[in-house]
């Protein structure tokens, strides 16, 4: 069965619309948090669903598009309602756009968001025309197969970080830093400031979990 891919779009002020058309297909299904129906309207794109509290933007007047209006006060953010929301319509993998830059708490926020759908082993990732970030979780099972792979990115940057955990065990090769089996904790940023150096890279991750940052050129 083809996956069911959805661009969820943000409402961050520095949502790069670039970025948004660039990585967008035909038969993506777009939902937009919120604001992020503002830069859906710049680039002509009209979603299949908007959601939010519209807190900090108009409620749009398209009464064409789906609409689902959340109350201010709430457990779950805008944008980690329209990935449940999205799951729950056969979405099985994420781009999330709009999703760093203003508010620092919600830029973390939207990191959890990526936990979330790690941990139900659903395919995501943060696109922002700066980075991408992605977050994956230690396989069940020890394989000689790479955890994460990339593919073509020779001279771009590269961080890896422990996420929501003591600590993580990782293996890099393919990097101009390679590393076996080495332990990053919260408290020593060690995984900073790496770079691809060759045309396929591969990240091992034996225990724990980890935010891996991807510069993009």
């Amino acid at each position: 069965m083809p996956k069911k891919r959805c661009i969820l779009i943000g409402s961050s002020p520095d949502t790069d619309i670039n970025t948004i058309s660039r990585l967008m297909h035909k038969d993506d299904y777009i939902i937009c948090a919120d604001g992020g129906y503002i830069f859906a309207e710049r680039l002509g794109i009209i979603p299949d669903l908007i959601v939010g509290d519209f807190d900090s933007s108009k409620r749009p007047e398209n009464s064409d598009i789906e609409i689902i209006a959340l109350p201010v006060r709430k457990d779950d953010t805008d944008m980690l309602y329209a990935v449940k929301e999205g799951i729950g319509r056969g979405c099985d993998e994420f781009i999330l756009c709009g999703a760093t830059g203003g508010r620092l708490d919600h830029t973390y926020a939207n990191f959890c968001t990526l936990k979330y759908l790690a941990d139900r082993k659903i395919s995501a990732f943060i696109a922002d025309g700066r980075n991408e970030i992605h977050i994956i979780n230690a396989s069940d099972f020890v394989a000689e197969s790479p955890d994460f792979t990339i593919h073509n990115s020779v001279g771009h940057g590269f961080g890896i970080f422990p996420f929501g955990c003591e600590s993580c065990e990782v293996s890099l090769r393919g990097f101009e830093y390679n590393a076996e089996k080495i332990e990053l904790t919260p408290d020593f940023p060690i995984g900073v400031s790496n770079r691809i150096a060759d045309d396929y890279a591969e990240v091992y991750i034996y225990s724990g979990c980890a935010i891996i940052i991807i510069e993009s050129m």
